[in-house]
């Protein structure tokens, strides 16, 4: 099956092509929620403490854009979060993330500039480990802005590779300065991945910012 580091290293090796990314987490995704959590990386804890600082209704409506297995939305859910809805490509996450029982819908869509979706639905987005190389392009940002209704908030992880080489720097401050979005929260800089020592280099931040109007 794999450990952790090997199916890294084949969806690094992916060079981002869609189709093979989405056979590699189709074949992940039974020991995906396994790994993730085994490996120590915080960022949906983090993200659950955000969307809990600044999303206070329960029933507000929320999308898990790039939802994969469902592990940031049943953080959500078991927190009180009622009404919940996800998206992601792969149809093996799609599959785990059913049997969790906690969306009201899931779509079989990627993240991009544009998501079929009714625009200014959601009062909130997260999008966790998915803005990044070769998953979702920063115009993903676009996209997630698109879906949002005015005032909604909006919750990611960002590492810092994609922050400074893979365009989302240039994506955010492309957003602050039309007056898109207002930052809310950043965390610190973190290990990614704790226990390994293949990406011991890697660190992420936790942002959450909310759509303008």
């Amino acid at each position: 099956m794999g450990d952790l580091e090997s199916w890294l290293d084949k969806v690094y090796a992916s060079g981002g092509d869609r189709d093979t990314l989405d056979n590699l987490y189709d074949e992940w995704a039974l020991a995906y929620d396994k790994q993730i959590w085994a490996s120590g990386n915080p960022y949906i804890v983090i993200q659950a403490g955000f969307v809990g600082r600044h999303v206070r209704d329960f029933d507000a409506l929320i999308l898990d854009a790039g939802c994969g297995t469902g592990n940031m939305a049943l953080v959500l859910h078991q927190m009180g979060y009622n009404n919940l809805d996800g998206l992601d490509p792969s149809e093996g996450m799609l599959e785990i993330a059913r049997k969790k029982e906690i969306y009201q819908d899931l779509f079989p869509i990627s993240l991009g500039e544009t998501i079929d979706l009714e625009p200014g639905t959601y009062d909130a987005v997260v999008a966790s480990g998915v803005l990044t190389h070769g998953h979702a392009p920063p115009e993903s940002l676009d996209g997630i802005l698109e879906v949002t209704r005015p005032g909604g908030v909006i919750v990611f992880s960002l590492s810092k590779p994609a922050h400074d080489d893979y365009g989302f720097g240039e994506k955010i401050a492309e957003l602050d300065a039309i007056g898109a979005w207002k930052m809310l929260d950043r965390s610190r800089l973190f290990r990614t991945y704790p226990f390994s020592e293949q990406e011991a280099d890697l660190r992420h931040w936790v942002c959450a910012y909310q759509k303008s109007g």
